[in-house]
């Protein structure tokens, strides 16, 4: 009977406890569990809330900032093409201005070379009227030496300072002239370097110019040895000092030795054309 009523009694305290916990209270304190699991949801939703306001702003910023960016590039932009067009509009004026000048060069070239063909045309007719002067001069004098010296006009007749010897003039000087300069001096006079076309006349020569070093008509500059006038020579040992002509290098003075002189003694030798000695010119007489 005891155990009976425990048994009943069990089972009330059993129904109230159940009774009291169904009827519990909404206000009661959530467990602790729940409320760490709900902080972390909320905390990520304030910093999503952050993070979009901040990109919100930095939007904002850029787009703002986009605004003047772009507003700079258009008017550099702007400014680049203006420069461009003002340098094209340089270029053409350049090419303009150059092509001008190119065609006035041309015109000046062409002006200059017609100019210095005619200057050498009259140089050349001056040349040509001087030596029929100096021929008609040269005539004169004989004709008047004739005249003075009742000469019968088969005598020869040389110019004022030169020497006659059979029928050719001969003209000669001490100063120093390279050999081309000595040339060109004899050709100025209408006459050309010695010529030597006999042992008599070679004689004749030395015997006025010695002991001078003095230059003749003689080169072998082409390879070969040849006058002045393009006569080939071929050398004869009699008319050159011993071991000579050697073409010697030794001199320093560059290359070997191409044009002949009368030595002291009146022989030939072979020596830089360069070097600077006397010379003689000869051309025909006037009868």
């Amino acid at each position: 009977m005891l155990r009976d009523y425990q048994d009943i009694t069990a089972v009330d305290v059993e129904e109230e406890s159940e009774t009291y916990i169904r009827a519990a209270p909404t206000t009661f304190p959530l467990s602790r569990s729940w409320t760490h699991q709900f902080c972390p949801r909320r905390r990520l939703a304030l910093i999503l809330l952050g993070v979009g306001s901040v990109l919100a702003i930095t939007a904002t910023v850029l787009n703002a900032n986009g605004s003047a960016l772009g507003s700079r590039l258009h008017r550099m932009q702007e400014a680049f093409g203006n420069v461009n067009h003002t340098a094209a509009v340089e270029m053409a004026a350049f090419q303009s201005r150059e092509r001008d000048t190119v065609a006035k060069t041309g015109q000046l070239e062409v002006s200059v070379k017609k100019m210095t063909e005619e200057i050498e045309s009259a140089r050349k007719r001056l040349l040509a009227q001087m030596a029929f002067l100096r021929v008609i001069a040269r005539t004169v004098h004989c004709d008047l030496e004739d005249f003075q010296q009742h000469r019968t006009g088969t005598q020869v007749c040389c110019p004022p300072g030169w020497v006659s010897f059979r029928s050719n003039c001969y003209w000669d000087s001490k100063a120093g002239k390279s050999w081309e300069n000595a040339k060109k001096d004899c050709e100025d006079k209408d006459s050309h370097l010695l010529i030597v076309n006999s042992y008599e006349e070679q004689l004749f020569v030395a015997q006025r110019v010695r002991p001078t070093f003095t230059w003749i008509g003689l080169t072998d500059a082409s390879g070969s040895w040849k006058w002045v006038d393009g006569t080939p020579y071929t050398v004869r040992q009699e008319d050159w000092r011993e071991e000579q002509p050697d073409n010697w290098y030794g001199h320093g003075l560059g290359g070997g030795e191409d044009c002949a002189h009368m030595h002291d003694d009146g022989r030939w030798n072979d020596d830089h054309c360069s070097r600077e000695y006397g010379w003689v010119c000869e051309m025909e007489a006037n009868s």
